[in-house]
């Protein structure tokens, strides 16, 4: 018969009376019994598959954001215009097809007007690829094209603010271990253990950050 000495008997006796303690939270929860007034309130926090809980996927709206580039592009365009040193004289600057545009009068301003607004074009992510294209079509319009880069880029801008403002939110309503994720390139997943009514947290959400999201069904076919 094996003889331990008595201090690891101890300390073995020791180490599972810890993990009764712990588990009690999780037994008295999924058995339905009151906690004992005795014992210190749980702090076992329970998943959304045993506490119950909202569960919503959100989607971004990815033209939303090649949207906004595009008129904030063509705002800075104007303003650029008009900054450079010696005034470029254009006609009326358009957004049409994910392109901004414009016709420069006196086509013998055509690379000052190029020169003017090529800083906008600046480098996307860690390849320093230009954000936008610039091209001279029909000897005096100038077109910038937003790259794919660009584009890809800017979306995961919007998702990290996204996500944030969407934690903040959820933190607010005071619950427990709620999961934030990003799901995909254009996607968040929000579960909140112990809120029964996903409108509300639907209502929470709304628009956040200038990016726009819809619940996806995850239940359809």
């Amino acid at each position: 018969m094996l003889d331990f000495p008595r201090w690891k008997q101890l300390w073995f006796w020791a180490i599972t009376l810890v993990a009764c303690l712990a588990a009690l939270p999780s037994i008295f929860s999924v058995a339905g019994l009151p906690w004992p007034a005795m014992l210190p309130a749980p702090k076992v926090n329970l998943g959304l598959d045993l506490a119950g809980g909202s569960h919503i996927l959100l989607e971004a709206n990815t033209a939303q954001v090649a949207g906004q580039r595009l008129e904030t592009m063509a705002d800075e365009v104007r303003n650029a215009l008009k900054r450079a040193s010696k005034p470029v004289q254009v006609g009326d600057i358009s957004i049409q097809g994910g392109k901004v545009s414009f016709m420069v009068q006196d086509p013998s301003q055509v690379d000052a007007a190029r020169e003017a607004v090529l800083p906008l074009t600046n480098g996307a992510g860690l390849s320093g690829k230009r954000d936008w294209s610039i091209d001279i079509v029909n000897g005096n319009t100038v077109v910038l094209t937003q790259s794919p880069e660009g584009l890809d880029n800017a979306v995961v801008q919007a998702m990290d603010t996204a996500t944030e403002v969407v934690r903040r939110r959820i933190d607010a309503l005071g619950t427990r271990e709620p999961t934030i994720i990003r799901q995909g390139a254009n996607r968040i997943v929000v579960q909140v253990p112990g809120l029964k009514d996903p409108t509300a947290l639907k209502n929470l959400l709304g628009q956040t950050a200038k990016l726009e999201f819809k619940m996806v069904d995850t239940t359809a076919s």
